[in-house]
């Protein structure tokens, strides 16, 4: 037995440190007996404890074993004048070679069979073990001093022959002595001399110290798997046979749901041919004239055009219109005098329209006078069902995003829950998205989450080699100027217009159609997420009866609008956040600025009817000789040629798609639309409440201490500028009746609601 060099006296003090305290004391025990023994000292004593601290090569593979030690004291000259005493210890040890491979062998795991040198020459194996070499040794018979690592990769058993035996064979001999691996394992098939049946074994190898010269070597175990690769041949043709069988069922599947669609499809051009039918009862119906002048005489013309003559009264009634000086070409006639001769809205509701549409408060004596006359009593206290306690959890919800602590992450995160993947997968393609429920599921984020997605998903981030580090802090700082204190004018707000923006573009029709120029598609996301940033919660009308600085800024025209698109504008400008490489040409920026600040100032409420009337006006023709037989089809039946379509045309396209979408919560399912009506009357109160701290007068639907507040105007709301717009796009988009139909379902609702409350005079 070879026990290796003395170790130092550092190793020797560490390798005492791995005995335990009672083997320490042991061996302590044993030295002091040795070197006072009288005459010599007999005992036996176990290997490890007396010489692992003393000899680096005995290992943990060296069996445990007590040698016999005879032990006597001598004296011993160093030099001349120098006579010192020391322990002899003679060692004998019983056991042979054999033995202390085998025990080694037995002492790291009872299962090893086989003992081989580094050399590949068998060191010791039981007598099981040899009867399965000679089993794959085509019967023949070796001598143990003969067999050999390599003859275990028999080239009879390898469909590669020798060359793929060896292949095996050094595989093998790499791991266990280049990488010692802790078990290599290796199988091998061959047929059953008995039954002719293939058989598996499994040849597992582990790398260890021949315990007789402390040089490598390896244990080796080998055993019968047929069972289990039986079973695992039977697991794997049900697998099949089950893989064959759901691909059948999803054959079958994708066969129904052809057939389904095509159903579908019937189905919708039977109410399509319905809703033709029926259209006066789905619409509703309406006194008030949203005609501008404008319209009147394209009207006009379009009779004179068609053969028709137009009646004398018509024709003076036009006249007298346009000789007006104050006459606005685009805001219906007569504007103030309809919103307060409107029966079915009382003066506070009618004053309130105006105000949002026109900016200014009744001047006409004579509407004063009519709206005197008919409310001189108390206001109908009609409303839909009050806030429950489920539609109050929106503050709460809205607390929840309050302002980002310092240590809150500074990107989006690319990677999400499967949860949150799949809330803004439904995002991606439903009408109705519930954006509260993707709050609830990302507080703080919900916005620059959303936005992040869908300029990934639609491919701009690759198409225009957007740096995605710099758009996460875009976006970040951009949902972070918005006040999470605002129960409207929020990021949640702002999530909600960026998807159906999205929804509009992409499935609404109007990429398909290519009325929508693809380059601009970028464009109105962004201004969809910058179109209210920095938003008080204060209309433009408070900005300028109060002098504010915004106001001041931009002449009183447009001020919020105008503060959105400059402030969103500085941050991306800044080199921090600008997320467009250089390389993208000037011209394509300019085009997308263009887009974004015609969007962002199209969705002041004072313009409304100018814009919609410059969309009915282009996209409302009557069909001409020369029209172009391709593209899309307009409400008056003409084909429309969207390929020779005028700039200005198509930024009116671009305007009212975020008109709708600004508003688009008028189409949401009736649960979330009330809720943000709510959330909007709320926001009015709160106004209304700064109005009379600085001692002015309340805006109409502002007081709080009346009965009711916004909500009561959204029969109005619909009629006069939710319906008319919806019904504008729709009329040239097919594709987007989903949104007219969630549209006319909500007010279906404040209908009921307003028929079901009886006024006090009735």
């Amino acid at each position: 037995m070879r026990f290796g060099p003395p170790r130092s006296q550092v190793a020797y003090l560490t390798a005492m440190g791995t005995l335990t305290e009672e083997a320490q004391f042991g061996r302590q025990q044993w030295l002091l007996k040795a070197s006072q023994a009288k005459s010599t000292f007999q005992s036996h004593v176990d290997i490890h404890a007396l010489f692992r601290p003393l000899f680096s090569g005995i290992n943990k593979d060296m069996p445990s074993c007590l040698i016999g030690i005879d032990s006597k004291v001598i004296q011993v000259q160093l030099g001349q004048h120098q006579i010192v005493s020391a322990v002899l210890h003679v060692m004998e040890m019983d056991s042979t070679s054999e033995d202390l491979r085998a025990r080694a062998m037995n002492e790291r795991n009872p299962v090893h069979s086989m003992l081989f040198c580094h050399q590949g020459q068998l060191l010791t194996a039981n007598a099981a073990a040899l009867r399965g070499v000679h089993s794959i040794s085509s019967g023949m018979f070796l001598p143990s001093s003969n067999i050999m690592f390599r003859d275990l990769f028999p080239a009879e058993l390898y469909a590669g022959g020798l060359e793929e035996a060896d292949t095996h064979f050094k595989a093998a001999m790499k791991a266990v002595f280049e990488e010692q691996v802790d078990c290599y394992r290796h199988k091998q098939c061959h047929k059953s001399k008995k039954t002719g049946k293939l058989k598996w074994t499994m040849m597992e190898m582990w790398p260890m110290m021949d315990p007789v010269d402390n040089s490598p070597a390896v244990l080796v175990k080998r055993y019968n798997i047929t069972e289990t690769m039986d079973s695992e041949h039977e697991a794997n043709v049900r697998q099949s046979s089950l893989e064959r069988q759901n691909q059948e069922l999803e054959q079958a599947t994708l066969a129904i749901q052809e057939e389904k669609q095509r159903l579908e499809k019937e189905a919708q051009s039977l109410a399509q041919q319905l809703q033709a039918v029926l259209n006066d009862k789905f619409v509703p119906q309406r006194d008030f004239d949203a005609d501008t002048p404008i319209d009147k005489t394209l009207k006009m013309m379009q009779t004179i055009i068609g053969g028709g003559v137009p009646t004398v009264q018509d024709a003076l009634d036009l006249h007298f219109i346009l000789s007006k000086s104050d006459t606005d070409l685009r805001q219906p006639v007569g504007l103030e005098e309809q919103l307060m001769a409107d029966n079915r809205l009382d003066s506070i509701v009618g004053m309130s329209m105006l105000q949002l549409l026109q900016g200014d408060i009744v001047k006409s004596d004579a509407a004063v006078k009519r709206m005197a006359q008919r409310h001189e009593g108390p206001i109908a206290p009609w409303t839909l069902n009050a806030p429950t306690q489920e539609d109050d959890e929106l503050q709460d919800s809205e607390s929840g995003m309050a302002e980002l602590s310092d240590g809150q992450q500074e990107f989006v995160p690319y990677c999400v829950m499967p949860y949150v993947e799949r809330l803004l997968q439904a995002a991606e393609k439903n009408w109705q998205f519930d954006i509260f429920g993707l709050a609830e599921a990302t507080p703080g984020n919900t916005l620059s989450l959303l936005a992040f997605h869908l300029f990934k998903q639609a491919g701009h981030v690759k198409k225009f080699s957007l740096d995605e580090g710099k758009l996460c802090r875009y976006l970040h700082k951009i949902e972070q100027g918005y006040d999470a204190g605002n129960p409207y004018h929020n990021s949640l707000h702002v999530a909600s217009v960026l998807q159906m923006t999205h929804m509009l573009l992409c499935h609404g029709g109007l990429l398909k159609s290519n009325a929508f120029a693809g380059s601009l598609h970028l464009a109105s996301y962004w201004s969809a997420v910058v179109h209210d940033f920095e938003h008080g919660g204060l209309n433009n009308d408070f900005l300028i009866k109060t002098a504010h600085p915004i106001a001041m800024v931009y002449n009183d025209q447009s001020p919020l609008e105008n503060h959105h698109l400059a402030a969103a504008f500085r941050i991306w400008i800044d080199p921090q956040c600008q997320y467009m490489p250089k390389q993208v040409s000037p011209e394509l920026v300019r085009m997308g600025r263009n887009c974004a600040i015609n969007q962002v100032l199209g969705t002041d409420m004072k313009k409304h009817f100018d814009i919609v009337s410059r969309f009915q006006a282009v996209f409302k023709k009557p069909p001409s000789s020369n029209s172009s037989s391709h593209g899309s089809t307009t409400p008056t039946g003409h084909s429309q040629d969207w390929n020779s379509i005028k700039p200005e045309d198509q930024t009116l396209i671009h305007q009212m798609v975020l008109k709708c979408a600004d508003i688009g919560h008028l189409a949401a399912d009736p649960k979330t639309h009330k809720r943000w009506a709510y959330q909007l009357e709320e926001e009015f109160f709160r106004q209304g409440d700064k109005e009379k701290e600085l001692g002015l007068p309340v805006s109409p639907l502002m007081d709080r201490r009346q009965t009711g507040g916004m909500t009561r105007s959204q029969l109005g709301f619909f009629g006069i500028v939710g319906i008319p717009l919806f019904k504008a796009i729709t009329d040239l988009f097919k594709d987007a009746q989903p949104m007219m139909d969630g549209v006319l379902a909500n007010y279906r609702m404040w209908e009921a609601a307003a028929a079901a409350s009886t006024p006090p005079s009735h």
